[in-house]
């Protein structure tokens, strides 16, 4: 067949109905968006709790207040912490960010967030996510600290974890707490950044640049410029551990037992003796073995980045 005039036809270049067609676009509205509702719902929520002596007290205020902070370029400062149970409220716009914004991008613009995102669990992903987890947080986070405190001096790395913590002086306010960090936290920010960053990021620029750039961005999101080392070596992990069993389960319980490990050793204040330690570690490094063989066991036939249908 020709082409009108006699030109050869070209034939079109199929297009998969099925290829995604969210992308790191998604990954900045739903980042701003939480951002923006957080910082809102936190100032109105504290202004109404604990308002400036003398202020005014109401949802009118707080908004006031907020015009006034952003006008001036001030940072605002309450006279008391925000009780835990009020955290978590807070925390509630930014979660549904980060959860609602991959989820509706798949749903609306590719195969859903199971196919798309890997968003699933295997029975195998809680012993070895929770293995790696509680030995990166007891194991690999002081052997990265220990260079850099031994260059620039005793620095108190846990302060930001323990002004969350130091609320927790009862059962409930314990129970809040373990829910924010142990649950909202984990699977909010795994479906975010090791779903929907990383995905976008590989087919944009490759496995490579996606698991150190959302490693990187991952640990930048926290502002916690002495915690960036630490955050940044975990997104690493939680990342490969995404591309080698191409589902969220694993870096899930992984995230989930990195953060109630830091939260209890905080709120109970104890300290793991050597032997426990090294079987920790040790543990981790058996799952950590355990992912090298399913990683060898697919190279042959799959690239580790693709995500496949459960």
């Amino acid at each position: 067949m020709r082409a009108p005039g006699g030109a050869p036809d070209v034939p079109e270049q199929a297009v998969d109905p099925s290829a995604p067609r969210w992308g790191l676009g998604d990954v900045a509205i739903g980042f701003v968006a939480g951002e923006v509702l957080s910082v809102l719902a936190y100032v109105v929520a504290a202004s109404i709790t604990h308002p400036a002596a003398g202020g005014p007290v109401g949802v009118g205020a707080a908004f006031g207040q907020i015009v006034g902070h952003v006008a001036t370029g001030t940072t605002p400062v309450y006279q008391a912490p925000m009780p835990l149970w009020l955290q978590a409220i807070v925390q509630i716009p930014l979660w549904a960010c980060l959860l609602g914004v991959p989820i509706v991008a798949t749903r609306t613009k590719g195969n859903g967030p199971v196919r798309d995102l890997g968003l699933r669990i295997r029975p195998i992903d809680v012993p070895v996510g929770v293995a790696i987890g509680a030995a990166a947080q007891l194991v690999l986070v002081p052997l990265i600290y220990w260079p850099i405190l031994e260059l620039f001096g005793n620095q108190d790395v846990s302060a930001p974890a323990r002004q969350l913590t130091d609320r927790a002086t009862d059962p409930f306010s314990i129970v809040m707490l373990m829910l924010i960090v142990g649950v909202g936290a984990p699977v909010a920010e795994e479906v975010f950044f090791r779903g929907l960053t990383q995905h976008a990021a590989t087919r944009r620029f490759g496995p490579w640049i996606a698991l150190v750039g959302t490693a990187a961005f991952f640990a930048f999101t926290h502002f916690e410029p002495l915690q960036f080392p630490a955050l940044f070596a975990f997104g690493l992990v939680l990342g490969a551990m995404v591309f080698v069993t191409r589902r969220l389960g694993t870096s899930i319980c992984a995230h989930l037992a990195f953060n109630l490990v830091a939260a209890a050793t905080l709120v109970w204040r104890f300290s793991l003796p050597l032997w426990a330690l090294i079987l920790i570690g040790a543990a981790g490094l058996v799952a950590g073995g355990y992912l090298v063989v399913v990683w060898r066991s697919r190279s042959g036939s799959e690239k580790p980045h693709q995500v496949t249908a459960p």
